[in-house]
């Protein structure tokens, strides 16, 4: 609520954003990461990529949400190590920021990620966030999982294997 109260006075000053991301204040980091999404600015993508390193996991897991609402591409590889995440929250952020962003260099990650997903997951965001990406390096894993047992995953496999693009054939050389 302060960081609205300062935005409100100081307008979208990209400068106020980025010194709010990097306050002593918990509350007003939380806060200038959901103000971040209206600053479409360099300095604040990159802020907010810094962002992702936060000791608060709202923080983080807004940050990978404002990213993900700028469309910044430029912040698939940091978002792509948010897989990792000590948060269960963030690293599922993560996962749907990646399929948001449709960047085919998050591919391979999100299916070693679920291949091995952390104890207790199952991450069914990482088999829309493949579909949703549309890249044909998915289908051998979401084609697996359609014979796994939870006809949930089944059903989701094979919504996403339905949202990849056609293959075309070549053409024959005359």
């Amino acid at each position: 609520m302060m960081a609205l109260m300062l935005l409100t006075a100081c307008g979208k000053d990209p400068n106020v954003v980025v010194k709010g991301l990097q306050s002593e204040n918990p509350v007003v980091r939380e806060d200038m990461v959901l103000v971040a999404r209206g600053v479409k600015e360099k300095v604040v993508r990159d802020a907010l990529i810094g962002a992702l390193g936060d000791p608060s996991d709202r923080v983080r897991e807004r940050a990978v949400e404002s990213l993900a609402a700028h469309g910044h591409k430029d912040a698939v590889p940091a978002l792509i190590a948010m897989l990792d995440d000590s948060n269960g929250v963030v690293r599922m952020a993560a996962v749907d920021a990646l399929g948001i962003l449709k960047d085919s260099r998050a591919v391979p990650s999100l299916i070693t990620y679920i291949k091995a997903p952390p104890p207790g997951e199952f991450p069914l965001n990482a088999v829309w966030a493949l579909g949703n990406i549309g890249d044909h390096q998915a289908i051998p894993v979401l084609s697996s999982l359609r014979q796994n047992e939870d006809p949930y995953v089944v059903y989701n496999a094979e919504v996403a294997l339905r949202r990849l693009p056609a293959v075309k054939p070549k053409k024959k050389k005359e």
